[in-house]
């Protein structure tokens, strides 16, 4: 289906992606390349189960869901060394412990505390995952909107979010009753899930019109993507691909410019050895996350109904949200005065 018309034609589009190429982005390109292949592939999926098959079994949509929230866990891995490597190696050990402890206050609040603080940090990480998208655009293509539009970019970015929890779905509604018997009802009610549509169409009608109009296709064809993702994939799945498959892999594109030794690398058009070093940078901190998350999975997973491990992984990675969202704000108001002295400036440090 196209989004632009038929004037635009494929013209600006390539333009457009030749703009974003450019420099410290390129790697920062190829992350939403990959993201998009991920979205591709996903509703390509989606469509000949759709076709060729039954309905998909709960248990494959949950197993199927889990493997996508983990897939995203690595993403925010590093956020201790980008706050504490200017400091020293004691400052390191100290952010990464008030990280570890932020994240575990915010899972015991998760945990007992009802369901206020599951819908702050809902609301909290829909604004990160918004900005998050608006960032990547910005940095993909030099385009800064004016207010208006940059509001609708970014709840059109949460299209992948905000449209399976207006579908729901048994398996969505299973999970969020195991997070919150107390809110999931909210959510699942029906001037509520109306309201959640209304509110992404017309952010996605300005979001478009707004692209095409300042010559940036790709970014309505991304708002397309992420629309689809929500509409077409089982809800539960359609997020945690998302997560796991789009907002990991643009994150992870935006820290290998950030990064210092990885902006070293880049700098030096080594991308390669630029993502080499962030996975061994993201390795120990992904293994502690994924620890946690199966420990707390063993007590669930033998559980009659298996929306209650799913619900486990997802407290957990709501709880590393919490800090994750702080670095992530830092970054963004730091990252403008300091890009361009952290990549001159840095080594690349054996590991």
């Amino acid at each position: 289906m196209m989004i632009v018309s038929p004037r635009v034609g494929l013209g600006p589009i390539l333009r457009d992606m030749r703009r974003s190429r450019p420099a410290r982005h390129g790697v920062l390109h190829a992350a939403v390349r990959g993201s998009r292949w991920v979205a591709l592939g996903a509703l390509a999926v989606a469509g000949v189960l759709a076709v060729a098959a039954p309905p998909v079994a709960t248990t494959i949509v949950l197993v199927a869901a889990g493997i996508g929230f983990v897939a995203g866990v690595p993403h925010g891995a590093v956020d201790h060394l980008l706050t504490s490597r200017p400091s020293g190696a004691r400052s390191v050990v100290v952010v990464a412990l008030l990280y570890a402890g932020t994240a575990a206050l915010a899972w015991a609040l998760l945990q007992w505390s009802g369901p206020v603080a599951l819908a702050a940090v809902v609301v909290l990480s829909a604004i990160h995952f918004g900005l998050g998208e608006l960032k990547v655009w910005q940095g993909t293509t030099g385009w800064h909107p004016g207010r208006a539009a940059a509001l609708a970019l970014a709840t059109a970015g949460l299209g992948a979010l905000v449209l399976p929890l207006a579908r729901s779905g048994p398996e969505l509604s299973g999970v969020a009753t195991s997070l919150s018997p107390g809110l999931a009802p909210v959510i699942a009610a029906g001037p509520v899930r109306l309201g959640l549509v209304a509110l992404w169409l017309v952010a996605a009608a300005v979001a478009v019109i707004a692209a095409v109009r300042a010559g940036h296709p790709t970014v309505a064809v991304d708002v397309v993507l992420i629309g689809a993702l929500g509409l077409f994939i089982p809800p539960l799945v359609a997020f945690a691909v998302w997560f796991g498959g789009w907002h990991a892999l643009r994150h992870t594109g935006r820290l290998l410019t950030v990064e210092p030794g990885c902006a070293a690398h880049v700098a030096a058009d080594r991308p390669a050895a630029a993502v080499r070093r962030f996975c061994r940078l993201a390795a120990l901190p992904s293994v502690a996350a994924l620890a946690v998350v199966a420990a707390l999975a063993l007590f669930t997973v033998t559980a009659p109904d298996p929306t209650v491990a799913v619900a486990e992984v997802l407290q957990v990675l709501l709880a590393l949200t919490v800090p994750h969202m702080l670095v992530v704000l830092w970054l963004d108001r730091s990252t403008p005065r300091t890009a361009t002295r952290r990549v001159q400036e840095s080594h690349v440090p054996a590991l």
